[in-house]
């Protein structure tokens, strides 16, 4: 697909992978809707992205919140009149055992890791039923296709999202308007540095680590050439078959790189 003129809505678009997506796609011309909290960071990535050769226009939403949502589809079609692909990319974490997690942090948890990105799927969908095509791309995790210690309701939110999208991907099936998900791994962004930690664990990444630009290059790949999945790195696909044919074996690695990766 010519990104050239394609309107392309990305959330969480202040920074991360949210961020280098949307330069990446002004850099191949693509008008760029980029909705986000923080209003000064949008902006100034917007400029980035005219400044690249696209057209950047920044909306301050949280997703969280429906009416915000229907209100950013509405400014991004007042702007350019139509919306061809949505990227859902915007979440949160939490790091805590089952034990130690309120009702409030699982509640919030959700609202933006799935109920956000349900908010902005039925919101876009009236929209690319009338235009007779579109996209949808949601940047989910492994931890929606594997659990793991102190990040329960980061993967019951996750493993929700990925249900939503494949019986999104069912239902409009024939309709023109294609869905993919993305399943990136460990990513160096700002998610360990903002996760709500109550414990205050020492938490991080060891092992293969990859960029927000390769994870955003996974969206642009998906756009141009449309696909059901794309798992970013060969060990997330090693991951899903070992934890097909050997759960137990698959725990076992789990726990180990706990052990590895915080400090109880």
């Amino acid at each position: 697909m010519d990104l050239k003129n394609k309107v392309v809505a990305v959330t969480g678009a202040s920074a991360g992978i949210g961020k280098e997506t949307a330069l990446q796609l002004g850099r191949l011309g693509a008008s760029v809707v980029l909705v986000a909290r923080r209003l000064d960071r949008l902006e100034a990535v917007a400029q980035q992205v005219d400044q690249s050769g696209g057209a950047g226009f920044a909306v301050q939403a949280d997703i969280t919140q429906e009416l915000q949502v229907r209100t950013f589809v509405d400014k991004s079609l007042g702007r350019f009149g139509r919306i061809d692909v949505l990227v859902n990319n915007a979440g949160a974490g939490l790091y805590a055992t089952v034990e130690e997690t309120t009702a409030e942090q699982m509640e919030r948890v959700w609202k933006i890791n799935c109920l956000g990105t349900f908010y902005c799927i039925s919101s876009v969908l009236p929209v690319m039923r009338r235009q007779g095509g579109g996209q949808i791309i949601t940047i989910s995790s492994m931890s929606g296709r594997r659990g793991a210690a102190f990040k329960s309701a980061y993967c019951a939110a996750k493993f929700a999202q990925i249900g939503l999208m494949e019986s999104l991907r069912m239902e409009l099936s024939g309709t023109g308007i294609l869905t993919t998900l993305i399943f990136p791994g460990a990513t160096e962004t700002e998610f360990l540095d903002v996760i709500e930690n109550p414990k205050d664990r020492n938490i991080r990444y060891h092992g293969s680590i990859q960029s927000p630009g390769e994870v955003a290059g996974a969206v642009v790949k998906a756009i141009r050439k449309p696909t059901v999945e794309i798992i970013t790195q060969p060990f997330g696909r090693l991951q899903t078959v070992l934890h097909a044919f050997a759960p137990g074996l698959t725990d076992w690695i789990a726990r180990k790189t706990v052990k590895r990766n915080v400090d109880i």
